[in-house]
């Protein structure tokens, strides 16, 4: 068995060790989604902690896909020179670092994303704030392309490599779930119909960085709700996304409804709050 503080791959990607920091939300970027120096410092005191490979915070890849203040996004190239310092001052201390690529979906808050929340349904769940506008095809085709241009961003400004947000109930959990997909085209009812915008996303991503670009995903084994993505359902996802080429799966569970299975921990605003054996809330 390998150990821990031998060098790993994900893909193409060489890691100095196998210790990888899983994307949380840091609330560190400006009001637009823009990095700040704050946030810069803190992937910098984790490459100095040791860490192989840092996955930044949940970034929005549209404005409408923000949830929480604070976010980054990766919707401009308006940010190409703050990107790149953080980029630069990782790699200048000899750590790596991926972007995590998100749309929040229903999800999203309707401040934070200046419009009405959207989702593939018009329906009510618990983990949404409102109803959410379901999505059309054109809208769907708009959000993919979104992700494909952040993903090119990403890889310019020197990113390591990019991973989908697939878990959490975000928009990609949204689609993948029967409970917040109840479309009747294309993009829902059948697993292989809801799992379409998927795999959209990453071969759209796919084809604007190139085979040799990692391109993974953090991905629900579960949801842990009642007609939500279940076990089976998911790991036929993930063997199919594997085959079509993805890097790798990072596998979580659950959403904002999951209750104690939920993948956040609340309540804990300082480190001695924390305890040892339980994870930051992640994004």
């Amino acid at each position: 068995m390998a150990s821990l503080f031998e060098p790993g791959f994900i893909g193409p990607l060489k890691l100095k060790n196998r210790m990888i920091r899983s994307a949380t939300w840091e609330g560190m970027c400006g009001p637009d989604g823009r990095p700040t120096q704050k946030l810069t410092d803190h992937y910098a005191d984790l490459v100095k902690g040791g860490i192989g490979l840092i996955i930044s915070g949940y970034t929005y890849v549209r404005p409408d896909g923000k949830q929480l203040p604070g976010k980054m996004g990766i919707y401009t190239d308006a940010f190409a020179e703050d990107f790149k310092r953080l980029t630069g001052t990782v790699h200048d201390l000899g750590g790596k670092i991926a972007c995590q690529l998100v749309h929040a979906g229903g999800q999203a808050d309707l401040k934070a994303a200046g419009r009405k929340p959207v989702a593939p349904s018009a329906v009510k769940a618990a983990a949404f704030p409102e109803i959410p506008q379901a999505l059309t095809i054109l809208e769907i085709e708009d959000i993919t392309d979104a992700f494909a241009g952040a993903a090119g961003r990403a890889k310019e400004w020197g990113f390591d490599g990019v991973q989908i947000h697939g878990a959490h109930g975000y928009l990609v959990s949204q689609f993948l779930s029967p409970l917040t997909n109840q479309r009747t085209d294309e993009y829902g009812g059948s697993l292989e119909n809801r799992a379409r915008f998927l795999f959209d996303v990453y071969e759209k991503i796919r084809a604007r960085v190139g085979k040799n670009y990692p391109v993974f995903i953090k991905f629900n084994g579960e949801d842990h709700l009642e007609n939500g993505l279940n076990r089976e359902d998911a790991l036929d996802v993930a063997r199919q996304i594997s085959l079509a080429g993805m890097d790798a799966v990072e596998v979580s569970s659950g959403n904002a409804a999951s209750g104690e299975k939920s993948p956040a921990r609340t309540k804990i605003d300082a480190p001695k709050k924390r305890p040892i054996t339980s994870p930051l809330p992640r994004a």
